[in-house]
């Protein structure tokens, strides 16, 4: 029998070095050139099971936060920087997701947000290539559901040279957003910020108007779906619980933004929100909900695929990813 000692193993590889170093050129294998690269990201589509439920997470693109002080308004920017550094986000390059929801029930294809559509930056509107990518004809969508009426999620329903990008789908939009946005009163008073927000909801419903839902807090959408109230980002913002037998989702749309810097310091306050106190309540009540209930979350600016846990962090939450289903 052949015993194998370190000093025959080393003696070995000495002897097979030299051979194959005194091998002729014509009989040694030519190196390989490095492949090309490839020069973008894979699909931007993820699945998961909520009970029965099937569920796939989108990526519709980012945005690059172009002055960390304008984005979180009520803080310096070193205390910023400070958050950002903290978690290893470069302080000059954060990126902020978009990324809307499928669910499949079984009975209902239902979509949660439409990011841009072709209406964004070279950077959005990944949505319609990523459905196709996983095999989602947008013909096949039963009923699209609306969180509120911000650009980066309802610009998508319509692309922009007016066709509808989701031509079956029932459109179901939260009647407080509605009310609000359609009100030529509330366009008057608005801040210049918002104004051109208030011709984006024009363009993307009037053409529809007679056939859009509206929805009030605490309804059951479609089989295993239930708003909740989630105003403060919006006027009229709803958050969602997906449910399929004993689990649980909920779908908190913009009860934050980006989680490390919103969830963990949840009084800082983020452009974009149109209350900011009621924003802040709202933020502390369901996150506090989500955190006591173990309840899984996925938020619509939370680093894809957006789904994990809230647990209580200090005076904050820390958002926990949850752990990846590679085989259902």
């Amino acid at each position: 029998m052949t015993r194998f000692t370190r000093r025959s193993m080393l003696t070995g590889a000495a002897i097979a070095g030299t051979a194959s170093a005194l091998a002729p050129l014509a009989l040694r294998a030519p190196a390989q050139a490095a492949a090309p690269a490839a020069g973008k990201q894979a699909p931007g589509f993820y699945r998961y099971k909520v009970g029965d439920f099937e569920v796939t997470a989108f990526n519709d693109g980012y945005v690059k936060v172009p002055k960390l002080e304008s984005f979180v308004v009520n803080q310096p920017l070193d205390a910023i920087q400070k958050a950002l550094d903290e978690a290893y986000i470069p302080k000059d390059d954060v990126r902020v997701p978009f990324n809307p929801l499928l669910v499949n029930t079984g009975g209902k294809l239902v979509l949660f947000d439409c990011g841009f559509g072709d209406n964004g930056s070279p950077v959005q509107g990944a949505l319609l290539a990523n459905l196709a990518a996983a095999g989602v004809d947008p013909k096949s969508i039963d009923t699209i559901i609306i969180s509120h009426f911000h650009g980066d999620h309802i610009s998508g329903i319509r692309a922009k040279a007016g066709a509808a990008n989701f031509p079956n789908a029932q459109i179901m939009v939260p009647a407080g957003e509605w009310s609000y946005w359609n009100d030529a009163g509330e366009l008057s008073k608005a801040p210049e910020v918002w104004k051109g927000a208030f011709g984006g909801v024009k363009r993307v419903f009037d053409p529809i108007a007679k056939d859009v839902t509206r929805f009030e807090f605490g309804k059951e959408l479609v089989p295993g779906i239930t708003s909740v109230d989630a105003r403060g980002h919006s006027p009229g913002h709803s958050a969602f619980v997906i449910a399929s037998g004993n689990a649980k989702l909920m779908y908190i749309a913009d009860v934050t933004n980006h989680p490390i810097l919103f969830a963990r310091n949840p009084e800082w306050r983020l452009w974009a929100d149109m209350i900011p106190d009621q924003a802040l309540t709202t933020r502390r009540k369901l996150l506090d909900m989500a955190a006591a209930d173990r309840l899984p979350i996925t938020g619509y600016h939370y680093p894809f695929p957006a789904v994990g846990y809230i647990a209580k962090l200090g005076n904050g939450y820390d958002f926990v990813p949850a752990n990846w289903q590679s085989v259902f």
